[in-house]
């Protein structure tokens, strides 16, 4: 069953909202040209440069928002199933719809707005849990745990093979680099279905190799937030005391960790060295991607106990009920702005005006969200996945006395 509004848990919405503020200022890297081999390359810059912005940026950012949402996607999964088993009904049925729905939207994003996409992972993976419905909460956290350990070893040994199969890095570097500037042109000058047609062949293999290389890490992340769902890990207070008291510094020293390790990263990001860079980078990126993203879950839960914080959190939460109203139209928004079928501002604008130009969005965004759910009870593009997934639609328009 969903969930209805008067249920809902606000903190959770604003902790969505949060990782949409931290997935835009990833993707803008890859808005501004098309090419983004990470944001601790220069904010997608050919030269692969690496400087304090990008390093900062990418220790706060990359690779810990799109777990933080897939652990939240599992609890969303654990929510629905939870409030179904009360009403003696299945979620099996709405959850693989919903899921379809995902994976559409998913495909249209990735052939016309941005190549970047992660719900066409997260609808395959997410596809996959009800097979856990029935297995015990310890068992469901273990396995999730067991899941982002084995991708991280197994990911770096692909990508080590697969750089000490290569040949000198110079050369490769010098291809890669080549590469990146014939996919920039494509985004600089072509037109609309120019793009489109360039981002389609690119999903053919992005596809695959996401789920061959973050895909246990989604599906571990899921499973954890299904685990923290069951046993109401919303509210700190239900904690266990080591957790509450350890939230806030293993944020910090997850953020210093990262410091040195997007630094490596950043530095063969376009093509490392050797097989032993590659691996540790690699390792690092896949194990702290997740840590952080915990880390930055358990911080803003346990923040909320702070008046002045939670009122902030409650201000923001609204962006996170239309998650994937904002999600999507963030792609929709910068794809006008940067790729040459629109603005055209691409390259021409630096990383951080690009990431005031991504602060200003997702503010504009939570002010918007604020005034649509004034008159709606949800967004357009949930209210889509909803109806399909309960086979009915439910009115969006308030009825205000």
């Amino acid at each position: 069953m969903p969930v209805a509004e008067g249920e809902r848990q606000t903190m959770i919405d604003a902790l969505r909202a949060i990782a949409l503020l931290g997935i835009v200022l990833v993707n803008v890297a890859a808005y501004r040209s098309g090419v983004a081999p990470s944001l601790s390359a220069g904010g997608g810059a050919l030269g692969g440069t690496v400087d304090p912005l990008t390093v900062g940026l990418a220790a706060l950012t990359e690779g810990r928002f799109y777990p933080l949402f897939s652990f939240l996607f599992g609890w969303g999964f654990a929510v629905q199933d939870a409030r179904s088993r009360v009403r003696g009904r299945s979620v099996v049925g709405p959850w693989l719809r919903r899921s379809a729905v995902l994976l559409g939207l998913g495909v249209l994003h990735a052939v016309f707005f941005f190549d970047g996409d992660i719900l066409v992972t997260y609808a395959i993976v997410g596809a996959l849990l009800p097979l856990v419905r029935r297995v015990p909460t310890a068992w469901v956290a273990a396995v999730g745990g067991t899941m982002l350990v084995f991708q991280a070893l197994f990911t770096a040994g692909l990508v080590a093979l697969s750089v000490a199969a290569a040949g000198d890095p110079v050369e490769v570097r010098a291809d890669v680099r080549a590469d990146m500037v014939a996919d920039a042109e494509v985004y600089a000058t072509g037109s609309f279905l120019d793009v489109a047609r360039h981002r389609a062949g690119d999903m053919v293999l992005n596809v695959p190799f996401g789920l061959l290389s973050v895909g246990g890490t989604v599906g571990g992340m899921m499973l954890l937030g299904v685990a923290a769902a069951r046993l109401g890990w919303s509210d700190p207070r239900r904690w266990p005391p080591a957790l509450r008291r350890a939230a806030v510094p293993a944020w910090v020293v997850g953020i210093l960790l990262s410091v040195p390790a997007v630094w490596l990263a950043g530095h063969g990001a376009v093509w490392p060295d050797d097989a032993g860079q590659a691996a540790l980078s690699w390792l690092l990126y896949a194990l702290l991607g997740p840590a952080v993203a915990l880390a930055w879950a358990a911080v803003v839960l346990r923040t909320g106990e702070v008046p002045a914080l939670r009122r902030a959190y409650d201000a923001v939460a609204p962006a996170g009920r239309l998650s994937l109203t904002i999600y999507l139209s963030q792609s929709v928004v910068f794809s006008l702005v940067f790729n040459g079928y629109g603005l055209g501002l691409g390259t021409e604008v630096g990383l951080g005006v690009a990431v005031a130009m991504a602060v200003a969005l997702w503010l504009v965004q939570v002010v918007l969200a604020r005034a649509w759910l004034h008159w709606f009870t949800m967004g357009p593009l949930e209210a889509l996945a909803r109806a399909v997934a309960y086979l009915r639609w439910t009115p969006l328009r308030r009825r205000h006395r």
